[in-house]
């Protein structure tokens, strides 16, 4: 059966022939079919237009009889498109491999979009635009022209992206009446045409998946450039009076960042700071998972809102990709300087996070400021401190658990709101901070539909992240090994964590490591086992292993705010032998196993999915003066 196609290119060619063949020889090469071509000729002197009637074969050509200009030359092409999408290109464009999937993804994903545009970068690969800012002058500025890195970027919705290579929706485009006729054969009726789509309620797009080169003024002279986009400049100042009143200049906006960074997010409903140490990476655990959650929660509850997260250290690329702005810095006042006045909620990632918040704020007055912590720090160090073995240990122990407890302290004061994971940090900290504003929003889980059953699981598993010094995760899993499994009948042990330590290794135990997913593991163990000597971390195990019907024993700490009832005695012993004896119940009774496991996924449907998440979230939003979604959606994963 032959594919249906779904993209009509159309291209509007004024001499240049080279550089033409050059851009259909690329998009034959680094396109998968099937697609429609339309090229119209411009009335090019050169004979370009003999030459395409008389050669190019699969495609059809227009010949205008005069050059009429790109917008007019653009819809007279897509008038012969019969494709749902229409992408236009410019003949100084060169395509690169897998530059049309991710566009056609983003349309796919984005009903509201009505364009999406690629990167654009010079023939070196420098930066040349990642979408454009419109000021009120009516001039633009493409963003990152020049730069060198093109990590920063990351899916957005944009002002306006280049129709040198746009993707656009043909039912879109001739609901604005396509380009307008006013302008002069070129330049600036792209500009228009999406503002036109914007006032009718569409969304414009910028996709950094999609990069293809463009050498620009390639069919014209940069002289002549700049008369004709000064001739257009007039026309399209003359159309959107109202809108532009509204912007401020983008001239000088090197010497005013502020400018730049508030044309680039004026269209947003809503900008919001999330500042951290360490980029999350839910993979790694350490209280990354809540991280990730509630960044996605900001990120999905409008498209259009631009989030934006601030951090010293780490690998951004996987949070970029889901569409947030990711900021690695050095000196976060400067940073915060150049963005005066931006963003409308600031939140500070738990205690790890409040250092930058905290300085960021200063240059923010007008922002809301909010807390978010599943556990609090100081008392994790405080557990951790009456089972370290060395007074060395414990005096480091206890120098950390007061630097972190006057930083929860300070927080809780600074935030007009706090939000924390259990309902028994809540009652902790009504206590501890009497002043504060809090609010329960549970970490979330996706339950899975039909859990394994005990006929493909066998064995214990330790789950958890470490790190290169002795944290909780560590001494939870010594204990496991040294105290709790020799009392047990010999089962199997599998480690799965980052940074997971050679000194784990024992017989019968098998350390696997950092896994990228640990529903496998999850799905097909007995019992997971976490003797953890504190909350931090550890609960969000327990609640993944709970979401995927796998039973647990743990402590009374890691458990604290997990609403077990009847089965907290099932599940939670105070001493190793406890433990154990708990672990090899579930381990020889079948009968008892699948009842705790059904019990558990019902306890994780009624408290910890991401509906609940969702509705803890929304009234953060309603605090900051923002609107919830409508719609619900799913919490994103890297």
């Amino acid at each position: 059966m032959t594919a249906i196609p779904r993209v009509t290119f159309v291209l509007v060619s004024y001499n240049g022939r080279e550089m033409l063949t050059r851009c259909l020889d690329t998009l034959a090469e680094h396109t998968p079919g099937p697609y429609e071509v339309v090229v119209v000729d411009s009335a090019s002197p050169d004979g370009t237009g003999e030459w395409l009637a008389a050669n190019l074969t699969g495609a059809t050509v227009l010949r205008m009889p005069e050059n009429l200009g790109f917008g007019a030359g653009c819809n007279l092409g897509v008038q012969h498109a019969r494709t749902e999408l229409v992408c236009f290109l410019n003949a100084d464009v060169e395509v690169t491999p897998g530059w049309l999937e991710p566009l056609l993804a983003r349309l796919d994903s984005t009903p509201e979009a009505a364009a999406v545009g690629s990167v654009l970068v010079f023939p070196d690969g420098r930066l040349q635009e990642a979408g454009s800012i419109i000021g009120g002058d009516g001039w633009s500025r493409g963003l990152g022209d020049g730069d060198a890195d093109l990590s920063p970027l990351y899916p957005r919705s944009a002002d306006y992206s280049s129709a040198a290579c746009l993707l656009m929706r043909r039912r879109a485009f001739w609901q604005t009446g396509g380009f307008s006729p006013e302008f002069h054969i070129a330049y600036f009726e792209d500009t228009d045409l999406q503002f036109h789509l914007r006032s009718l309620g569409w969304q414009i797009w910028v996709e950094p998946a999609s990069q293809v080169r463009h050498i620009r003024h390639g069919s014209s002279t940069t002289p002549r450039a700049i008369e004709l986009s000064a001739i257009n400049h007039e026309v399209f100042v003359r159309r959107w009076p109202e809108a532009l009143a509204k912007r401020p200049p983008v001239a000088d906006v090197h010497e005013h960042w502020h400018r730049l960074w508030w044309l680039r997010d004026q269209l947003a409903p809503y900008r919001v700071l999330l500042t951290t140490d360490e980029v999350p990476d839910p993979t790694q655990g350490q209280g990354a998972q809540r991280a990730w959650a509630v960044i996605q929660y900001w990120r999905q509850a409008s498209p259009e809102a631009a989030v934006t997260v601030l951090a010293t250290r780490g690998d951004p690329a996987a949070l970029r990709a889901t569409g947030v702005e990711v900021s690695i810095v050095d000196d976060p006042k400067a940073w915060g300087r150049d963005r005066a006045g931006l963003y409308d909620v600031i939140v500070a990632l738990s205690a790890r996070g409040f250092p930058l918040a905290e300085q960021v704020s200063r240059t923010q007055p007008q922002a809301v400021r909010l807390f978010d912590t599943q556990t609090f720090l100081h008392r994790e160090a405080e557990r951790r401190f009456s089972v370290l073995p060395d007074a060395e240990a414990r005096r480091h122990c206890a120098t950390e658990a007061a630097a972190w407890r006057e930083a929860e302290r300070t927080a809780l004061s600074w935030a007009e709101l706090s939000t924390v994971g259990s309902q028994a940090e809540l009652d902790w900290s009504t206590r501890y901070a009497p002043q504060a504003t809090l609010h329960v929003a549970p970490y979330p889980v996706q339950v899975t539909p039909a859990a394994t059953g005990l006929d493909r699981r066998d064995g214990l598993l330790f789950y958890g992240a470490f790190a290169r010094t002795a944290t909780g995760n560590e001494i939870a899993a010594q204990h496991l090994i040294e105290q709790v499994l020799p009392l047990l009948d010999a089962p199997r042990l599998r480690v799965i964590g980052a940074h997971a330590p050679d000194s784990l290794r024992a017989p019968g135990v098998d350390v696997i490591g950092w896994v990228p997913d640990p529903a496998p593991y999850l799905r097909t163990a007995r019992v997971l086992v976490n003797p953890s000597p504190a909350a931090a971390g550890a609960q969000t195990k327990l609640l993944d292993a709970m979401a995927h019907g796998l039973p647990f024993t743990t402590t009374p700490q890691a458990a604290e705010g997990l609403p077990l009832g009847e089965l907290r005695e099932h599940l939670v012993a105070e001493s190793p032998a406890e433990l154990a004896e708990l672990t090899q119940r579930l381990l020889d009774d079948d009968a008892k196993w699948t009842h705790i496991q059904s019990a558990l996924l019902d306890l994780a449907a009624t408290h910890f999915t991401e509906r609940h998440f969702r509705s803890a979230m929304a009234e953060v939003l309603i605090h900051c003066g923002i609107a919830p979604p409508a719609t619900t959606f799913a919490t994103a994963t890297p």
